[in-house]
């Protein structure tokens, strides 16, 4: 991975080219600390997300089950009666189905 400053000289480079002013240099860096604010904000949505998943498991009383399908691993997610809710091939995708069904 990349450092901050060789993101900025890179994207400067391909803005301006090797005659890139210091305004250039500018925008670049203000382009690629905007996109580190986006990505950051996208990981605190996420993680909320896996927070309120974790409580709906909690207060559910879920078991998870993986199975091997087709070379593919199902996740199936049971409520504490036994009932089957859902399953799917990615957990957090299984989690949220089952969520929308209860």
């Amino acid at each position: 991975m990349r450092t901050r400053e060789e993101q900025i000289a890179a994207l400067a480079f391909k803005i301006g080219g090797v005659q890139a002013s210091n305004a250039t240099h500018q925008s670049a860096e203000a382009h690629i600390i905007e996109a580190e604010r986006r990505a950051e904000q996208r990981v605190r949505a996420e993680t909320g997300r896996d927070s309120e998943r974790l409580d709906w498991v909690a207060d559910h009383q879920c078991q998870f089950e993986n199975q091997l399908l087709g070379g593919s691993i199902l996740r199936r997610v049971n409520d504490s009666s036994g009932d089957l809710l859902v399953a799917c091939y990615d957990l957090r995708e299984a989690i949220d189905t089952a969520r929308e069904l209860k």
